[in-house]
């Protein structure tokens, strides 16, 4: 579940508490946001520059702990300070891990060589291997095979297609309906809506006794009845409302809601906005008897949440 207020635990004790336990450090993190790192098996505190060990490991450096702190600082280390380092990047040496490994090198970054192949050797060496092109490879390929780029070209020309070659069509053709048998389906099909309408509506007005059987009957009733029309508005009043509305500007925390239910006896919840819906956690003041506040600790997006409220 989402918190998105602050917690006071008014100096009550958190027992039985477990910090956030992933095996690399959160992105996005604040000052101040602590976890527990599962691969190392210890404890950091962000402190709004870099992650730092909550215990007194690091005053013993081991190597993992010295190369983290190499790759978090600015300083570097000469190349001369790292065995074999400078016999290592030697262009032989080089050479010689990129021809036994499986990676390649761009081609633009192997100076002449756009001038050693010309589009006429690779033109050469693709139709006399057995390999094939992707469409997508070649420019402008893709967008002249599509149907409509096609369709408009026969469009334009004086070219026709058999309606043979066109899978389905003759027979899509012989079973499409005139306009007279369209008409007929369409008189058919009004004649059985005004015949079940009149069903229907004989059905509503012949369920009651002769007596009640018109709305006019009916209005004389409520007239005449003062007790029964006290009842229904008593009914109606009492009946449970419901308001629902979207929150969120990415600017306020606070937010008041109208809900016009004459009543601060509601039931409020707020949910996220779109899949899964998740309901939030949030502060909730019922400030008076059509109003509430709903606050936040940092300002939701437009309309990241909905709150609903039932009373």
């Amino acid at each position: 579940m989402n918190l998105l207020t602050n917690l006071r635990a008014n100096q009550n004790q958190l027992l039985e508490a477990v910090l956030h336990s992933v095996a690399v450090e959160p992105s996005q993190a604040v000052a101040g946001q602590v976890y527990y790192n599962t691969k190392d098996k210890r404890a950091y505190v962000y402190t709004g520059a870099v992650w730092m060990a909550m215990d007194a490991k690091d005053a013993s450096p081991t190597a993992v702990s010295i190369v983290k702190t190499i790759n978090d600082g600015d300083s570097l280390i000469n190349i001369d300070k790292i065995k074999d380092l400078a016999d290592k990047l030697k262009a032989a040496n080089i050479v010689a891990v990129i021809n036994g490994g499986s990676e390649n090198i761009n081609a633009d970054r192997i100076n002449g060589i756009a001038g050693a192949i010309t589009a006429g050797d690779i033109v050469t060496k693709i139709n006399e291997g057995n390999s094939k092109i992707s469409t997508s490879k070649i420019d402008g390929l893709d967008n002249k095979l599509k149907i409509e780029t096609i369709i408009q070209a026969l469009i334009a020309s004086n070219k026709t297609i058999p309606t043979s070659k066109i899978t389905g069509l003759d027979n899509t053709l012989a079973a499409k309906i005139t306009d007279a048998q369209a008409q007929a389906k369409a008189d058919t099909a009004l004649q059985q809506a005004k015949a079940f309408a009149t069903q229907e509506i004989n059905k509503l007005v012949n369920g009651a006794s002769s007596a009640y059987d018109t709305f006019k009957e009916i209005e004389e009733l409520l007239k005449n009845n003062d007790n029964l029309t006290t009842v229904l508005k008593k009914g109606i009043a009492g009946k449970t409302g419901k308001v629902a509305k979207e929150i969120g500007n990415g600017t306020a925390t606070e937010f008041t809601v109208n809900h016009n239910l004459n009543t601060q006896d509601v039931v409020v919840m707020v949910s996220e906005n779109k899949a899964p819906f998740a309901q939030v956690i949030v502060d909730v003041e019922v400030t008076d008897v059509n109003n509430i506040k709903v606050k936040f600790a940092k300002p939701p997006k437009a309309n990241e949440y909905k709150v609903v409220i039932v009373g």
